[in-house]
């Protein structure tokens, strides 16, 4: 059967650290705090670097999503960029997906010249038709496109999408370059655990 990209990566350590962690002397080395808006120039920090949004974790639930597609203070600006594509389209040579990543690329350029700083990648939308990217492909691809124009520190990358559900799943996201994660279809399912009572509150 076909496995999700997720499941090629693989930890080949033992993970101990000595002196052991410490997340309350070492708060800012282990604090899930995210920040998303445009960073600047990292080598020339100024006050206007300072002016992003703070959420305590990178994984949040629908309800900021929708925050983040609404209105937002002056100074960020989103756009929402589906993943979806089309695999069996007669004009692509079998080709489907690489020409999927490249419209995102290109959609994703043309948001950060008219000034959006934040870049939302949906699989919302689904169907028999469409196809979904991998998130993991869809969002590393755009990062390091991104780091080879020299635009990654004006945007971020939020992702919307039903596939990500386990630890390693999240980590390997934003370890390639994804700031938000809403991971919409797990949360649903845990709160339909919950409505059945296979799930305590």
């Amino acid at each position: 059967k076909s496995q999700t990209i997720y499941n090629y990566f693989k930890q080949l350590f033992a993970q101990v650290t000595n002196p052991p962690i410490d997340p309350i002397r070492e708060e800012i080395v282990t604090a899930s705090v995210t920040f998303i808006g445009s960073e600047g120039n990292l080598t020339k920090p100024g006050p206007e670097s300072c002016r992003m949004i703070k959420f305590e974790s990178p994984l949040i639930p629908d309800s900021v999503i929708d925050q983040l597609s609404g209105f937002l203070p002056d100074g960020f600006d989103s756009t929402t960029i589906p993943i979806l594509f089309r695999p069996d389209s007669e004009d692509s040579g079998g080709n489907d997906l690489k020409a999927s990543l490249d419209s995102l690329f290109e959609r994703a350029d043309k948001a950060i010249e008219d000034g959006v700083n934040i870049i939302i990648l949906s699989d919302r939308g689904l169907s028999p038709q469409e196809a979904a990217i991998p998130a993991l492909l869809a969002s590393s691809g755009l990062h390091h496109h991104l780091i080879r124009r020299g635009t990654r520190t004006k945007v971020s990358i939020a992702l919307e999408s039903g596939e990500p559900r386990e630890v390693q799943h999240f980590a390997l996201l934003l370890g390639y370059g994804v700031d938000l994660i809403n991971p919409y279809l797990a949360l649903q399912t845990v709160r339909h655990m919950v409505e059945t009572g296979d799930l305590g509150e």
